[in-house]
């Protein structure tokens, strides 16, 4: 048996014309690579060198809705392939997972030849298919029709030997020369992509990464906050990289899986070209995700654009021309993933140490927390130079809010410390949500008061006794037992700490009935002043704090008698 499949086939069939493309030694015999999906899909892709690894280049149409591909190549060998680049007139490549490195045909298929010297001289060529057992399948074809700058049409000599699905990606060879790769058929009529505007399509794709511009928004590894450090090395090599020419009024596509709640981020690289364009972003049922409404981008500027998916699922990406027309280039980056935004190890616990991660635009990160009723606590988020705000939200076990300034927004460059007071024992999860840029953020819990001390057995007031003192913050009760006869006059005297939290104070006799309240009158912590009171009965009384904004240091004691002046 001979070692060129493809001999093997033009022997068994007796086609001489066939026979003598093997000639030569090297000569290429087929597409480098059949195609298979999850989907049944099948087609071809020829392969192409760049930097240090050897990529398929094949018809987007073929991978598009694919969740997994498989790519055997020419020794047999089977190989999983991810989608990595789409480009405008259905054309993409793939990345071949493979321990070893895969060889490239250098310059095989993307030689500079004389195509409209050879179209002009030629009516015919050969369309070579691998098939999925590794033989060849050769068609004749007719050179129908071309043009200057993208199109070839062929028709298969043999009225009774159509052009077949599993083909597009096949190579057209004319004159034993690459001439072009199939896209699709109509009718019987193929239409082949000229070698020339294929290789001009992915041109900027497959320049020297070396070359580029360096992207002045992406910062230096040393300028990484800390967190975003340690995500470094969990997120190296998952870079994606798309390319590609854009002009005023044209819109051009590329596809991308991303899982959902994992942000992204879209670094547009100078390419030097002053086009202008804009960017949207659509999921698999076309509905807009993501507009930039701030100002057009250019290939002048770089540009730095986090994005989070809301679902897994297939998003396209939309560069539409404003202005001019130039190459575009940008990276996607993964920034974190939602099993860290979201991860069950996510806890924190009251006085220990602070929470850290990144988070971006639309994103949610969670972490859950034990707590105990009226034990209010301090969330510390820490300041950063990042450009990011994010709002807060606490939801109990029923995922009801329980935190009411939910619509609050922050900003990591201003550090902040927000009290808040669980309404029951039980646990609680603290949300954050991006919404705006992408940075690092920290949270730490710290204990403000507990409930023992805010409402304990020993929390009891005598006249001309010693001050009682305290913490309390939105939300929480402190309360103070004292004994007094009936029409007994004292006074309360209350002490200020200099904090800015604010409480109402109320007295409610021993059936709970309210024997004093002034409902629209704040406390803060700075004041200090006294408040009489007069028993109208002789009974146990409690002098009540409620926390309603922040959260304060206090400190109350009783005398006997009214002011004399």
């Amino acid at each position: 048996m001979s070692r060129f499949p493809a001999l093997a086939v033009c022997l068994a069939t007796g086609l001489s014309w066939a026979c003598a493309l093997f000639s030569g030694p090297g000569s290429a015999i087929a597409s480098d690579a059949y195609i298979r999906t999850d989907n049944n899909e099948t087609g071809q892709g020829v392969l192409r060198q760049r930097g240090d690894e050897c990529l398929v280049i094949t018809p987007l149409h073929v991978v598009d809705d694919a969740l997994q591909i498989e790519v055997t190549l020419a020794d047999k060998h089977r190989y999983p392939a991810e989608l990595i680049e789409s480009f405008p007139g259905d054309l993409s490549v793939l990345r071949i997972a493979a321990a070893d490195s895969i060889p490239c045909k250098a310059g095989t298929y993307y030689a500079n030849i004389p195509l409209d010297t050879l179209l002009a001289a030629e009516k015919s060529g050969e369309l070579r298919t691998m098939l999925a057992d590794g033989s060849i399948r050769i068609v004749p074809v007719n050179i129908v029709g071309y043009d200057q700058f993208r199109t070839i049409h062929i028709l298969p000599q043999d009225a009774a030997t159509p052009l077949a699905k599993g083909e597009s990606g096949s190579p057209l060879y004319i004159a034993g020369r690459f001439a072009g790769m199939l896209l699709s058929v109509a009718n019987n009529v193929g239409n082949v992509v000229r070698s020339d505007a294929l290789a001009q399509t992915v041109a900027l794709f497959f320049e020297d990464r070396a070359r580029r511009a360096p992207s002045a928004a992406v910062p230096k590894k040393s300028e990484m906050p800390a967190a975003e450090k340690a995500l470094h090395k969990e997120m190296a090599g998952k870079e994606q990289e798309f390319s590609g020419i854009v002009a005023k009024s044209a819109a051009v596509e590329h596809t991308i899986k991303l899982e959902g709640n994992s942000p992204v981020r879209l670094s547009f690289i100078p390419t030097g070209d002053t086009e202008q364009f804009n960017l949207e972003i659509l999921d698999s049922a076309r509905r807009i995700v993501y507009q930039n409404k701030n100002r057009p981008l250019s290939g002048t500027d770089a540009a730095r654009i986090p994005f989070t998916p809301p679902r897994n699922d297939v998003y396209s990406l939309f560069i539409i021309g404003t202005k001019g027309e130039g190459k575009y280039a940008f990276t996607v980056t993964p920034i974190t993933t939602n099993a860290r935004l979201r991860s069950q190890a996510n806890t924190l616990h009251l006085g220990g140490g602070a929470a850290q991660g990144l988070i971006a635009q639309g994103a949610v990160a969670e972490y859950g927390v034990a707590l105990e009723e009226n034990s209010p606590v301090r969330l510390v988020l820490p300041a950063s130079e990042d450009r990011l705000r994010y709002s807060l939200d606490i939801v109990d076990v029923a995922g009801r809010s329980v935190y009411r300034d939910a619509a609050r927004v922050h900003s990591v460059g201003d550090p902040a410390a927000i009290a808040f007071t669980p309404p029951k024992t039980g646990r609680y999860t603290i949300r954050l949500k991006g919404v705006e840029g992408e940075g690092a953020y920290g949270l730490q819990l710290l204990p403000i008061a507990s409930n023992a001390q805010l409402r304990g057995e020993a929390n009891v007031l005598t006249i001309g006794g010693a001050q009682a003192e305290g913490s309390i913050a939105q939300g929480a009760v402190a309360e103070y037992r004292l004994q007094l006869e009936a029409l007994q006059a004292v006074r309360f005297y209350f002490s200020g700490a200099g904090d800015s939290g604010k409480y109402t104070i109320e007295i409610v006799d021993s059936a709970g009935g309210p024997v004093y309240l002034n409902p629209t009158r704040r406390y803060d912590g700075a004041e200090s002043f006294v408040l009489p009171f007069a028993a109208p009965k002789t009974d146990v009384y409690t002098l009540r704090l409620t926390g309603t904004d922040g959260e304060c240091r206090y400190a109350v004691g009783i005398r006997q008698g009214v002011r004399k002046d």
